[in-house]
Parts: C-alpha cells; sequence; structure tokens
C-alpha cells in the first residue's frame, strides 16, 4: 500500500479518495499521466489487489513475440532484434524500449488475434503472458493455421484490501475506483466492504460486470480498454463528484 498525499492525520481535508487497485508500477504511471487538477482534488491511495510474481522458466525459441502487458515485456526473454506484436500503446512502448520491432496490433484480445491472422506473420510466434489470461490469444491463431503458442512467464497473484483503502471504502467521503481487469474486478467486489460514496470506472464490459453487485453511485465504462480513455473517465467521475 502506498498513499500519496500528507500523512493521516492531515487527509480529512480531500474531498475525495482515488483508489488505485493495480500493481505499484502501473498504479503510479497511470496517476502520473492524470491532470494535476485531479490529483490535486483527490487522496491518492494505492492499494493493488494484484501482485506481479515472476515465473522461472525456460524460454522458447521464437521468430515473434506476442506481449499482451507491460509484464510480459518485463519478465519475457531478452528481444534480440525480433518482432514484437503488441497489445495497446504502453506495452509497444515497452516492447521498444527494450529492443524489441514492436507495433501495436490491437486494443483487446479479439482486434489483436484478428490483425495477426490478416498479418499472417511467418515463423514462430509465442505468447509471453500471464498465468490467467484472457481471450486464448495462441489458441485462436493455431486454429486460423499460425504457428503459435503460449508461454506463462509471470503470476497474478490476488491479495486483499489494505487496511487505509478499507477504512476509506467505510467512510464518508467519495471514493472513486478505476479498475483494469476482470479478475482485479472480481477481487475488488470479494474484499471490499463498502459505506462511502462509489464511484466506478471500468476498463471494459467484462470488468464492470464484475463489480455490478457492489453498492454504487456511478460506473462508467471505458469506450476504449486504453490509459488514456481510462483518464476521460475517471475525469468524468470526478466531476460527477463534484457537481453532487
Amino acid at each position: 500500500m502506498a498513499s500519496f498525499k500528507q500523512p493521516e492525520h492531515s487527509m480529512s481535508r480531500h474531498r475525495i479518495t482515488l483508489l488505485m487497485t493495480r500493481p505499484e508500477t502501473g498504479s503510479r504511471a497511470f496517476v502520473a499521466a492524470l491532470p494535476h487538477a485531479v490529483t490535486q482534488s483527490c487522496e491518492v491511495i494505492i492499494s493493488p489487489l494484484i501482485d506481479i510474481a515472476p515465473i522461472d522458466t525456460d524460454m522458447p525459441d521464437c521468430d515473434a513475440a506476442i506481449f499482451t502487458s507491460t509484464h510480459g515485456v518485463a519478465h519475457g526473454p531478452q528481444a534480440m532484434g525480433r518482432r514484437a506484436y503488441c497489445l495497446g500503446h504502453a506495452t509497444t512502448q515497452a516492447a521498444r524500449q527494450a529492443g524489441w520491432h514492436a507495433q501495436q496490433a490491437g486494443q483487446d484480445a479479439e482486434t489483436l488475434i484478428a490483425a495477426l491472422i490478416a498479418l499472417r506473420p511467418q515463423g514462430r510466434l509465442v505468447h509471453f503472458s500471464g498465468t490467467h489470461t484472457r481471450g486464448n490469444v495462441a489458441g485462436h491463431l493455431s486454429a486460423a493455421a499460425l504457428t503459435a503458442n503460449s508461454v506463462a512467464v509471470y503470476d497474478q497473484q490476488v491479495q486483499s484490501l489494505s487496511n487505509i483503502a478499507q477504512k476509506r471504502l467505510n467512510g464518508k467521503i467519495p471514493v472513486i475506483v478505476p479498475l483494469f481487469s476482470p479478475r482485479s474486478a472480481l477481487q475488488f467486489s470479494r474484499c471490499a466492504v463498502v459505506a462511502a460514496p462509489l464511484y466506478l470506472a471500468a476498463i471494459s464490459t467484462a470488468t464492470a460486470a464484475n463489480c455490478t453487485a457492489l453498492n454504487h453511485l456511478a460506473l462508467q465504462i471505458a469506450q476504449r480498454p486504453d490509459r488514456d480513455t481510462m483518464v476521460e473517465v475517471v475525469q468524468n467521475l470526478l466531476t460527477q463528484v463534484l457537481s453532487a
């Protein structure tokens, strides 16, 4: 858990809590992308619901990699000048910085699969993923007569909310919670005890479906599953809170 603002005794001046549930690095990167007006209006608390742990595995040979998260890039093989097909802007940038000849090939698993089937890259494709994945990317590519398989290079271990996060959810100050995956949304719905006015931002309909049972005042779904759109959703929710 981490808090971005003042010590505990001075936090009461904030009208709104922004509760980040991504792993620490991802949460800090998202907060850094928010407009200054948002972070000035909110007490930002980081309480990761998913912990990323590398898996010790033999890296298979491949002609090109498929990355659907920055964690796959971080825990996958060395680039060695090879091509990578990536999901989303952030993952593409991470792959380029790691030395891959990376191109963005989709915004979600469905568009990534469709793009690769249309491109029909030659050689062996390997999806370097987490143990928990959605979309069965390698399976769909194999069914389309491409040579593809998937190797898990990291695990996504669920965690409980921190004490300070649960305290804010039990309080009276509105809480905005961006949720970036169906699994984190499910974990949040399982462990959150909510009394505060709750405003939820979901990166996808599948993510939203896993938290609808929570007592909330608003639930907005990003039109595109990317960071910039989630920033817009958080801004919209903040406007809604301030005008309530």
